[in-house]
């Protein structure tokens, strides 16, 4: 397991942040529109930026992470995609 100082542990740190900046982005994304008293353009404004922050930030992580990473967080999120779908794949 690479430390914290090594390249290897910097950009697995900084992957897992983004990743988790990511999920935190798009919470703030539901509740702003509650949050921000203003005109309906500039809550719209709000919340695309957020949108477009967040995505960036996950496909960000998913890059200094890399495939093992994704695999994962793909075999997790399966399970859950059936049960949404109804499917019995």
């Amino acid at each position: 397991m690479p430390d914290g100082n090594s390249p290897n542990g910097f950009k697995r740190g900084l992957g897992l942040f983004l990743f988790w900046i990511s999920w935190l982005l798009w919470g703030l994304m539901l509740v702003a529109p509650f949050l921000i008293d203003a005109e309906a353009s500039t809550i719209a404004v709000a919340a695309t930026t957020l949108l477009v922050a967040a995505e960036l930030s996950f496909a960000a992580s998913l890059l200094l992470l890399g495939r093992p990473f994704y695999d994962a967080f793909k075999a997790k999120l399966r399970p859950l995609w059936r049960r949404v779908r109804g499917s019995n794949e």
